[in-house]
């Protein structure tokens, strides 16, 4: 089975949604769910703003931490 996942944002009205598929999407039974979104979409959640705000890793430490990591696979 080939699951070809479309995700689409779209706007209820009167209570239903219209969803445009693609043409090559050849599925006959589709599961859906339904996930209400915050009035602005451009809005980043506190977790994705604690992400930006954090400081950045630079190449050299990240080599630092796989040579300790490997180090410390070794002993497993």
């Amino acid at each position: 089975m080939n699951i070809q996942p479309v995700r689409q944002y779209a706007t209820v009205e009167n209570g239903f949604i219209h969803i445009q598929l693609p043409k090559d999407f050849v599925a006959k039974r589709v599961e859906l769910i339904i996930v209400p979104l915050e009035d602005e979409p451009n809005q980043l959640s506190s977790f994705q703003q604690f992400l930006l705000d954090s400081p950045e890793m630079s190449d050299e430490e990240f080599e630092t931490i796989q040579e300790k990591r490997s180090h410390l696979n070794q002993w497993k």
